[in-house]
């Protein structure tokens, strides 16, 4: 082989390792960005691939209850103190919009938000005179769909144009039951015992609801879909999140196991247990990004909980002693 070859071989050659050492260190870029969103004692938190930001200056209570991801902007719903008074709240890329309160009220939470092509819809409640009105805002524009029951809704879903809710109210003015709400129309899930229903998700014609019963003196996990009830475990636990990916059903939260509680994800039902800290764990949000299962939540040593998640079973800590983590998103 003559010089030329010699050559023209080894600038091939080096072209292609270079080519694949760069594809490789592409593949490692494109790893999924972690959002999570908290609470770190007094102070609301975002954690952005377990890199923290203070939403809050921690003078007063503040909470980030959860994180969502929509056209390159980051939403997180809470509360926060303005203008003396706890304040729904949601942060658009670290900066605060504060909802306004709805009229005969003078403080509000929110606490779950869905983006909807260019409509940004955030769930929550406000304080009115001896009870609680279940209030949703539509691009900052408040409307009060329940102001009788005392009605506290967690989560939202916006799905063919219809607004769907979940949360609890007060069954016969006596009773907190889970209830859920489609385009305002109030659903009570239970009728004479205690429940709450803590997240919804909408797949197709199927609505699937997260929360917990009381069963005789055990109050257990539980999801309704389409109003029918499934127990996930006959051990103390609740169900804080529901999610669909294809034809499965991932389900977050925690059960008892041998007295401790232990952080969960039920996937179509079954339940797969988490590692966590000595004095247990406790899981708040699930979300499926391609074949891998995210959970965020909380873990417990030491009398203290810590803000941490799971990816497919392995616990990662993120936050200090004190803190939780109460919503999750992965793009």
């Amino acid at each position: 082989m003559n010089r030329c070859n010699l050559l023209h071989l080894s600038f091939v050659v080096f072209f292609l390792s270079f080519f694949f050492a760069c594809k490789k260190h592409y593949v490692n870029k494109s790893d999924p960005t972690v959002y999570i969103a908290g609470v770190n004692g007094d102070t609301a938190i975002f954690w952005k691939n377990g890199v923290a930001e203070q939403l809050s200056n921690g003078v007063s209570h503040a909470e980030a209850n959860q994180v969502t991801v929509a056209g390159g902007a980051v939403y997180i719903p809470g509360e926060g103190l303005n203008a003396g008074a706890d304040q729904a709240v949601c942060w658009q890329d670290g900066s605060p919009n504060f909802l306004p309160v709805p009229a005969l009220t003078d403080a509000s939470v929110a606490n779950s938000v869905f983006v909807s092509g260019s409509d940004v819809y955030v769930a929550g409640w406000s304080v009115g005179v001896n009870n609680l009105y279940a209030t949703f805002w539509k691009n900052g524009i408040a409307t009060v769909i329940d102001s009788t029951n005392s009605g506290v809704p967690y989560s939202i879903a916006v799905s063919g144009g219809s607004v769907y809710m979940c949360g609890t109210s007060l069954l016969n003015l006596a009773i907190v039951t889970a209830t859920w709400w489609k385009d305002g129309v109030r659903q009570t899930l239970t009728t004479n015992e205690i429940s709450e229903a803590h997240s919804i998700c909408v797949s197709g014609s199927n609505v699937y609801i997260a929360g917990m019963h009381a069963s005789g003196p055990t109050n257990v996990p539980a999801l309704w879909k389409n109003g029918q009830l499934t127990d996930l475990s006959a051990t103390e636990g609740v169900a804080n999140s529901v999610t669909v990916a294809g034809n499965n059903v991932y389900v977050a939260g925690y059960e008892t196991v041998n007295g401790v509680v232990t952080a969960t994800i039920w996937k179509n039902g079954s339940p797969q247990h988490m590692p966590g800290g000595a004095q247990g764990s406790i899981g708040s949000s699930v979300f499926v990004f391609g074949s891998d299962v995210y959970m965020a939540g909380s873990a417990y040593n030491n009398n203290t909980q810590q803000a941490c998640y799971w990816k497919n079973g392995q616990l990662f800590t993120i936050g200090n002693n004190g803190s939780s983590a109460n919503s999750i998103f992965v793009q």
